[in-house]
């Protein structure tokens, strides 16, 4: 059986090599042609037209990866069939199940291998791709955020800024609201501007106006201040930044802690980034999903095997990722949960591959 295994790993193995290839030099040239015209009119040297088209590799890689394996399963599945040769290992004694054990553990293999390709290569790589693009054509990636509010995981404040500048640090159009121990209203404090300081850890107030509640008279008193320092307010500014897509490159331990924290500080942020970093992480599975598909469908066709089990094939990897760009969008708008959003697109499919080789057979 050892030599079995052997060879369904090596056939599939080689047939999605050549298969992953073929794909990602497509994509290059997709690439290459989609920027061309931008590349010429600016007059890029060609070696770093080159160069950025080869650090889009990495990302075309990961696109062509789930595709390419599962046409290199359905060929071999559907050649076993075609030529008989199911049969034989069937009379010999194997099970079809014991045929797609090394099929499946090749999935866990390539699943394995893609995070690990996505985390430290893919990531690094259009990090880099970005900045030199941002360089060549004067782009400049900013966090700059609008209408942002924050809260204070201790319950002591909610900032609310209507505009935030990463260059300058800056907020603008702040309003503070201080809350006591007791969860009352303590004071509010609008500025136009806040400033961060990095020395001091804390944000410098402009022009602050302080109305604050004086619970002997229940009357507000009012206070202008030059510049303003609230010892609570200490939220660093990457908090207020606009990461809607950084969740997606910035270090695995950092993201998983920033979530963490947003949780509790802008509750309305955070589906989106949650949804986003399931993602990251659960997008590792595709191999895995692709192979069950390849697996789960019947190849009991009469004629043109090759040709009907592709389409079959195709015909499920479209609905999977259409069923996960719905849940996705769902979960970001909070409808279900960030996990969620991964899996039902793989129970879905999961039942469909079933379905389709039960009603075949």
């Amino acid at each position: 059986m050892k030599l079995i295994d052997r060879y369904i790993i090596r056939t599939i193995a080689l047939v999605a090599s050549i298969t992953l290839l073929l794909c990602t030099l497509m994509l290059l040239s997709v690439d290459l042609f989609a920027n061309l015209d931008s590349y010429l009119t600016r007059s890029i040297p060609y070696p770093v037209i080159a160069k950025l088209t080869l650090l889009y590799a990495p990302e075309a890689v990961l696109f062509a990866l789930g595709p390419s394996l599962l046409f290199s399963a359905s060929f071999f599945l559907s050649q076993l069939q075609a030529n008989n040769e199911m049969i034989c290992l069937l009379g010999s004694g194997h099970s079809y199940k014991r045929i797609v054990i090394p099929i499946l553990l090749l999935g866990i293999m390539f699943s394995a291998l893609q995070f690990g390709f996505s985390e430290y290569v893919h990531i690094p790589l259009s990090k880099e791709r970005e900045a030199q693009e941002d360089a060549l054509f004067g782009l400049r990636s900013t966090y700059d955020n609008r209408n942002i509010t924050l809260r204070d995981p201790e319950g002591t404040y909610v900032v609310h800024a209507r505009q935030y500048s990463e260059k300058e640090k800056r907020l603008a159009q702040v309003m503070l609201v201080l809350i006591d121990e007791k969860g009352s209203l303590q004071s509010r404090i609008d500025a136009p501007w806040a400033y961060w300081e990095e020395e001091k850890g804390l944000w410098r107030l402009e022009q602050a106006r302080e109305q604050a509640i004086d619970e002997s008279s229940m009357l507000v008193n009012q206070t202008d201040h030059p510049a303003l320092y609230v010892d609570a307010f200490t939220l660093h500014p990457s908090y207020f930044r606009n990461l809607s897509n950084d969740i997606k490159t910035m270090e695995l331990r950092t993201a998983y802690h920033y979530l963490a924290r947003i949780a509790d500080l802008d509750p309305n942020r955070y589906p989106e980034l949650a949804t986003d970093f399931a993602k990251r992480i659960l997008d590792s599975l595709t191999p895995l999903v692709m192979l069950f598909i390849a697996c789960a469908i019947s190849y009991k066709y009469k004629k043109n095997v090759l040709l009907f089990s592709i389409i079959t094939s195709l015909g499920l990897a479209v609905i999977y990722y259409v069923v996960q760009m719905v849940t996705l969008i769902m979960a970001k708008q909070a409808v279900i949960g960030p996990l969620w959003g991964m899996v039902i697109p793989m129970i879905v499919i999961v039942c469909i591959a079933l379905a389709e080789r039960a009603a075949i057979r």
